[in-house]
């Protein structure tokens, strides 16, 4: 590693078929450039298809994950994403709070298969009241936005639900793309902006949300405005789902921001 290598940190679950959470994290701070740290909030057995079982580490452990990574590496930028409970998310609410940091949090409480990955009418307004405060933006998808937002999203559009997220405390929000949609929707507050995008047919949308933000999240930590960050975190991950891995899985299929050969090319072999 050289002084000039960008670190970033990725709080998170692992994801056992690799295409999301910390693993789908790692490939995207990868692909801009980024070197990855990682701390491990909870584990679960998935693939494709969805979410078998589920566990959560330790409080103590996810707290000693973080002051090592946080006391040793040059982190420049910081992605926080699955919401496992209110305990979690007052801890990382005071342990992020410190941190001088573009922190960006993807409130991961719903999977591409429609897997939910917490109690969300427990950790709602801990979420809200922890994380927001410490946040630059926000990422939920259409359905963790009504999530968030509870009663009142009834009959909001996107851009309903970016303006509630922000009276709620976000500085920013993207709400991102749904097949309805035809784009993600931006808002600071002050600015609504449509990231226009074509939705791909490919079923490959297996770890498209983590790896959107994960993306902003090292665009951020080079410097990178954000609003440019988040158009270029969405036009990268909308390249990674029309080219995504459609031979792997029975299910939804994993996205690919990493560009990966279909095949071993001609002469390498398994050293």
């Amino acid at each position: 590693m050289t002084d000039q290598t960008i670190a970033c940190l990725t709080i998170g679950s692992s994801d056992s078929s690799g295409g999301a959470g910390v693993q789908g994290d790692i490939k995207a701070f990868a692909s801009v450039g980024c070197y990855a740290a990682t701390v491990l909030v909870g584990v679960t057995a998935q693939n494709t298809t969805g979410v078998v079982a589920r566990h959560g580490l330790p409080l103590d452990l996810v707290a000693e994950q973080l002051r090592c990574v946080l006391t040793d590496l040059p982190i420049r930028g910081i992605k926080v994403g699955t919401a496992w409970s209110a305990d979690l998310l007052r801890l990382l609410g005071e342990e992020l709070a410190a941190q001088a940091v573009p922190i960006v949090v993807d409130p991961v409480l719903v999977t591409a298969a429609g897997a939910f990955l917490s109690d969300v009418d427990e950790i709602r307004d801990v979420l809200v009241k922890s994380l927001f405060p410490v946040a630059a933006v926000v990422t939920p998808n259409r359905r963790e936005a009504e999530l968030l937002v509870g009663a009142r999203s009834e009959h909001l559009d996107r851009r309903g639900l970016a303006e509630e997220l922000v009276a709620l405390g976000a500085p920013a929000v993207v709400v991102t793309a749904d097949a309805t949609d035809n784009g993600d929707w931006f808002y600071d507050g002050a600015t609504h902006r449509l990231l226009g995008s074509d939705w791909h047919t490919t079923n490959c949308e297996h770890g498209a949300g983590c790896a959107h933000s994960a993306l902003t999240t090292g665009l951020l930590a080079q410097g990178v405005p954000l609003v440019e960050a988040v158009a270029t975190a969405q036009r990268l991950a909308s390249r990674g789902v029309s080219a995504g891995l459609a031979h792997l899985g029975a299910g939804v299929h994993p996205v690919d921001v990493l560009d990966l050969p279909a095949h071993r090319p001609e002469g390498l072999m398994p050293g």
